[in-house]
């Protein structure tokens, strides 16, 4: 079986991407995508974005997400690929638990959510964190209206580690999942939202993986902490906001607070570095 451990980190910025020349794996080859910012990653095969992106070059939030969302386009010949998003400090247990992982031979995995069960409080994360605008998510619950989407079939995942078979059902998942993003947004991405929407049977998708075995093997972050990136009336707009969603989704929105900022997630950035 041939698998390929991969990245991708697009944007200006440059976000971290963990040198890896002195790992050993006879179960991976390390591929880091990229657009034209960066060249040289110690340890990856480095593989330019640019070069054949088919979309705006500038939305980097967007390139990012069609390299995370799509491997086989990237990586036809592999059976499995194993994605992390580009701010973690790779070790070799991690490695090794990801081999384990992909012998299990499980269609799709991804980590469960430690604290975000529901659409709401995922809204309500990148919402008060500067992150999403009220305009910009209402624009996504709009676009999942259109959609015709079931609310009730959202699961809560933790897309900044997936392993995936490069199957056919797969691949649909992953077209579906980019095609949503492209039309959900326009500057800044937020992709774990979207993931349940692009997929037919939720039971496609295995959560069984936790973040805490990342952490258990050594893995940790190597980034900043986010900033806010906008000013939001938190009095006003959180109303608003809730109340549009409870309007839109029939989700029951009353009991929700502000949640804290920087919690397990740890967020993926709309500047597309993870």
């Amino acid at each position: 079986m041939k698998s390929v451990f991969y990245t991708c980190v697009t944007g200006p910025d440059s976000g971290y991407v963990h040198d890896v020349s002195s790992l050993s794996s006879i179960d991976f080859d390390f591929v880091a995508l990229h657009d034209s910012h960066r060249q040289v990653f110690p340890g990856w095969t480095s593989v330019n974005l640019d070069d054949f992106y088919p979309h705006k070059l500038d939305q980097y939030g967007h390139k990012q997400r069609y390299a995370k969302t799509m491997p086989q386009l990237f990586f036809a010949d592999y059976d499995y690929s194993a994605y992390l998003d580009p701010k973690w400090e790779i070790t070799q247990p991690f490695l090794d638990f990801c081999a384990e992982s992909i012998r299990t031979k499980r269609s799709w995995m991804v980590p469960h959510h430690p604290q975000r069960t529901t659409l709401v409080q995922e809204f309500l994360f990148p919402f008060c964190n500067g992150i999403l605008s009220l305009d910009e998510c209402t624009r996504v619950i709009d676009l999942l209206l259109q959609k015709k989407v079931d609310f009730s079939q959202y699961f809560s995942s933790l897309c900044t580690w997936m392993i995936r078979q490069h199957n056919q059902t797969n691949k649909e998942i992953g077209e579906r999942w980019f095609d949503l993003i492209l039309q959900s947004y326009e500057h800044n991405v937020r992709d774990q939202i979207l993931l349940p929407f692009a997929t037919k049977d939720p039971s496609a998708i295995d959560r069984s993986l936790s973040i805490n075995q990342l952490y258990d093997c050594g893995v940790k972050l190597n980034y900043p902490n986010q900033t806010r990136i906008k000013r939001i009336d938190w009095e006003i707009q959180i109303n608003d906001l809730l109340i549009y969603i409870g309007d839109k989704t029939g989700l029951p929105t009353k009991l929700y607070v502000k949640p804290a900022r920087n919690d397990a997630d740890l967020g993926h950035n709309s500047k597309g570095e993870g």
